[in-house]
């Protein structure tokens, strides 16, 4: 079988389940699994695939057809300019997040110590630290083995040296808030919602990193009470929220004391982030 026969016999399959980037999928995973860049499975379609080249690319077409994601068949993924290595213990990062970044560099914040909750990958520091050469972050999880695999992606991406890594449920940790930021992508799905959501992410994101309580607002909720307990004057707070949540995420920071409250969209023009200051 030809490259270019491979390729078009996997879009059929992939579209069939109901996957719409397809040829998408199928070039990362030739590239993956064959080392064929973008440029080598263009111009070299008509080369003939070898039986052992197929059973490896068989073992991975088989493992997504019934729902696993690329992030997770790898244990990979990327997001903004850095590459994360994830798991079984790890929410992926979605493009969405990147939204969070973009606010806090458009909006002029001046942060020099962060403190991220629910670091999961790490993912939001170390992009953050990337760009803010000179800051730190602590950076929370109350998952062990996301903070293991977070100070993992902090070495990868030479950021280990900014950052300090804490296993602990939300503030339940800190007495007091010495910091410039916190940001944070909590879970904010609602229990109901959870086994209607894709198989991709209900069978292979953590549950706790989707399951938002009753109304998706619980960990908003308890974050944002133990913030007024512990008090700090103009903290600058950003949440990710989900796309309908912007109103009653934006009641309950008014609710525990917080003001001057924005909220932004994403890149598809929904709101996906909302910042506050106490």
């Amino acid at each position: 079988m030809t490259l270019e026969e491979y390729i078009k016999k996997k879009q059929q399959n992939l579209k069939e389940i109901g996957i719409d980037n397809s040829l998408q999928e199928i070039r990362y995973i030739l590239h993956e699994k064959l080392g064929l860049n973008l440029e080598e499975q263009i111009f070299n379609k008509d080369i003939v695939l070898e039986n052992k080249q197929l059973i490896k690319l068989e073992n991975v077409f088989k493992e997504r057809v019934k729902g696993k994601p690329l992030s997770k068949i790898f244990n990979k993924s990327y997001f903004r300019d850095i590459n994360l290595i994830v798991n079984k213990h790890t929410f992926s990062p979605r493009i969405d997040s990147e939204v969070l970044i973009d606010i806090l560099i458009k909006e002029n914040i001046r942060i020099k110590n962060i403190l991220e909750l629910g670091t999961g990958t790490g993912a939001l520091s170390i992009s953050l630290l990337k760009h803010y050469k000179t800051a730190n972050s602590i950076v929370t999880d109350i998952s062990k083995e996301a903070i293991y695999i977070a100070k993992k992606n902090a070495i990868l991406n030479s950021t280990v040296n900014q950052m300090q890594f804490i296993c602990c449920d939300w503030l339940n940790c800190f007495v007091n808030l010495n910091f410039d930021i916190l940001i944070s992508n909590p879970p904010y799905i609602k229990s109901s919602e959870i086994s209607s959501l894709d198989l991709e992410v209900k069978d292979h994101d953590p549950i706790r990193s989707l399951d938002g309580g009753v109304d998706g607002l619980y960990a908003y909720k308890k974050i944002l009470r133990s913030i007024k307990k512990i008090g700090k004057k103009k903290l600058p707070v950003l949440f990710e929220i989900g796309f309908n949540q912007a109103e009653q995420v934006k009641e309950i920071m008014k609710s525990n004391g917080l003001k001057n409250i924005k909220v932004f969209n994403d890149y598809c023009n929904l709101p996906r982030c909302i910042l506050g200051e106490t």
